[in-house]
């Protein structure tokens, strides 16, 4: 099953289906693919791997089983979009200004700054399996935090101080989640800090994972 689907492709589903549909489909799928099933013969990699599934099966659960949640993904990933030639307001010369002008300046530039940050966990985790209990080493993988919370907090800012034109907004508020789910990952990492419990940085990756995932949907849109 590919991470990359939309919620509904991967809940195997169309688009307008009612809820309780929605609902028989996850748990459908849950039955077969709940990370706590065959896990004695799963190796690790796939005990990451069914866990991340598990996790966005869920979130395909919680966002399609809420009327709003399902109403802005759905503007999300592009359905009932307005077509790109028929901007509302202003020449279609000036509403494509406006676009590259937002994509310059706000989109790609908070995109890479978060694909960046994120893409530098594995090595820091890398460090700091050294040894957790270093003072020296948990510093460094505070530090490391704080920087991904500085990296979030601008870009949402960014996207909340910049007004999207309309052919952007799927992307935007892909970006949205995206930078939601890197959010759950530091609320994580966090927990680790304070309780050197592994779990919480496994749990981190997946969540980072998704996060990038989201962003690369988002650049997908924005094209």
């Amino acid at each position: 099953m590919n991470l990359r689907n939309t919620y509904y492709q991967l809940l195997g589903i169309q688009p307008g289906v009612t809820t309780v549909e929605v609902k028989r489909a996850y748990r459908r799928l849950v039955k077969k693919v709940h990370p706590d099933l065959g896990q004695r013969e799963q190796t690790s990699k796939e005990r990451v791997e069914a866990n991340e599934l598990m996790m966005r099966l869920n979130q395909a659960y919680e966002t399609l089983m809420d009327k709003a949640k399902r109403a802005a993904y759905d503007s999300a990933i592009g359905l009932n979009r307005a077509p790109r030639n028929m901007p509302v307001g202003g020449s279609l010369i000036e509403e494509e200004e406006a676009r590259e002008r937002f994509l310059k300046q706000v989109f790609q530039p908070s995109r890479q700054e978060i694909v960046k940050v994120l893409g530098m966990y594995p090595r820091q985790l890398r460090k700091l399996s050294l040894d957790i209990y270093d003072d020296e080493l948990v510093a460094n993988f505070e530090h490391y935090t704080d920087r991904i919370e500085s990296v979030l907090r601008r870009a949402s800012e960014a996207f909340s101080r910049e007004r999207a034109p309309a052919t952007l907004d799927g992307a935007v508020q892909m970006m949205r989640y995206g930078i939601a789910q890197a959010a759950d990952g530091l609320e994580e990492m966090r927990r680790f800090c304070q309780n050197y419990d592994y779990d919480h940085l496994s749990m981190a990756g997946n969540l980072f994972r998704i996060a990038v995932d989201l962003s690369r949907q988002a650049q997908r849109l924005a094209r």
